[in-house]
């Protein structure tokens, strides 16, 4: 069931790859720009599952692979790991993104994004540091204020577009696995 449902997000990410290579090469035809022929079919990426079992004994957010989609935007598939963990007390501090938009697919577990609002005393986090570079993109971080929480459970999807500010992992109440898809237009993200 488990890996129907999988098969089933991946298609849905594929497809919403191709839509916006479609409208972007659209988008150029009407802005006037000559028509070239179309780009040359890429190659697979296959990721095994052995490398996704590795990423699962490492908290945090770890890229599995990010590809150049046809020369247009490169396309990442992270896993996110969180132990469990009671609610994160204090200043909560999350990000938006410039530029990528994500999608979470709950392969197991539970707990609450904090997502929405708006982020207090904004600062854009630095562009060469590792974070940016390899998982964020260029980001905005902040105080994370009127946000709205959002529970998850197994199977779950949550797609946050480009400059929602979110706060992963905010609760976790069961070991939690996310794979995180990751559409990334301005290609700041370093390819894997």
């Amino acid at each position: 069931m488990q890996k129907r449902v999988l098969s089933g997000v991946l298609a849905l990410v594929f497809a919403l790859s191709m839509n916006m290579l479609n409208s972007a090469q659209a988008q150029g035809k009407a802005q006037g720009q000559k028509g070239s022929a179309p780009p040359k079919s890429g190659t697979l990426t296959f990721i095994p599952h052995a490398d996704l079992e590795a990423l699962m004994k490492t908290n945090g957010d770890h890229p599995a692979r990010v590809v150049d989609i046809a020369k247009s935007y490169n396309l990442g598939a992270y896993l996110l790991h969180f132990e469990t963990r009671p609610t994160t007390t204090g200043p909560l501090n999350g990000w938006a993104h410039n530029d990528i938009s994500e999608l979470y697919y709950v392969i197991r577990g539970a707990g609450t994004f904090l997502i929405g609002g708006e982020l207090e005393n904004p600062k854009q986090d630095d562009p060469n540091g590792q974070s940016v570079k390899e998982v964020r993109g260029p980001s905005t971080s902040g105080q994370i204020k009127g946000y709205t929480p959002q529970k998850y459970v197994t199977g779950d999807i949550m797609i946050i577009p480009v400059g929602v500010p979110h706060l992963p992992g905010y609760e976790v109440t069961e070991k939690t696995d996310i794979v995180r898809v990751v559409i990334d237009p301005q290609k700041a993200l370093n390819l894997k």
